[in-house]
């Protein structure tokens, strides 16, 4: 009897942003789970982010590097956490030929409309185009970002900087709609980076989603329940 072979399934995962060196080391645990399931993974720290882009980058710029980066794999599920799957939005509905499934883990990519978000965004851009003329002081600059809540912004380079107001900027609202593939949303019950209702907005949104909770879980649940998650992801692909 011949044996059939089996079907390898590629899976591409994206992180979100981050400044941190070790950003590889921080997703090896999940990254070994998946593994485990027979997929094959794939996953690039994103350019731009640990090392400062020589010219501020844009949602586009990024797109086009994981269409280069994904280039050799003929069909492929796609995870983005956060910042990722902003990215992961954006890439699969231009190229839905290529994504057999997507995979969103609180992702960014829309903007919060509750108040406290938008006095937050109010703030952030007075520091953005202020922040450095209100003081020489760097200690009283930290303060003022903290206090906003972007500490991120205040540690990256003045290109990486750029980079964030770009992407900030680039909702992928009219994205989702468009969407035409099979579609998981994983949310954190208590995130309070990118809340639950924009998971739930976001999986309505989408024809073929489907939203499942993560009780407990806060934004980086691809770190504190790996587990969950990738037994969600699992069942996931099987089922597609």
């Amino acid at each position: 009897m011949v044996k059939l072979k089996t079907e390898i399934r590629h899976l591409v995962v994206l992180h979100g942003w981050t400044l941190d060196h070790n950003v590889v080391t921080k997703w090896q645990p999940i990254l070994e789970l998946l593994k485990k399931t027979g997929l094959k993974v794939h996953f690039w720290p994103l350019p731009g982010l640990a090392q400062a882009p020589e010219k501020p980058l844009t949602l586009s710029d990024y797109v086009a590097w994981l269409e280069n980066k994904t280039k050799t794999l003929d069909s492929f599920f796609l995870l983005g956490h956060s910042f990722g799957g902003q990215l992961a939005i954006r890439f699969a509905r231009l190229n839905s030929n290529k994504v057999r499934g997507l995979i969103l883990v609180d992702n960014s990519g829309i903007i919060d409309p509750a108040f406290t978000k938008v006095i937050k965004r109010l703030v952030f851009r007075t520091l953005a185009k202020a922040g450095k003329t209100l003081t020489k002081s760097p200690t009283l600059r930290r303060l003022l970002y903290r206090f906003a809540r972007e500490t991120d912004y205040y540690e990256a380079s003045p290109t990486q900087q750029a980079t964030m107001r770009n992407i900030l900027a680039d909702e992928i609202k009219t994205d989702l709609p468009q969407l035409k593939i099979p579609t998981l949303v994983i949310w954190g019950e208590a995130d309070r980076v990118t809340p639950l209702a924009l998971g739930r907005k976001i999986a309505q949104t989408i024809p073929q989603a489907q939203l499942k909770i993560l009780p407990n879980a806060r934004h980086s649940a691809v770190y504190t329940h790996p587990e969950a998650v990738v037994d969600l992801v699992e069942k996931f692909i099987k089922n597609n």
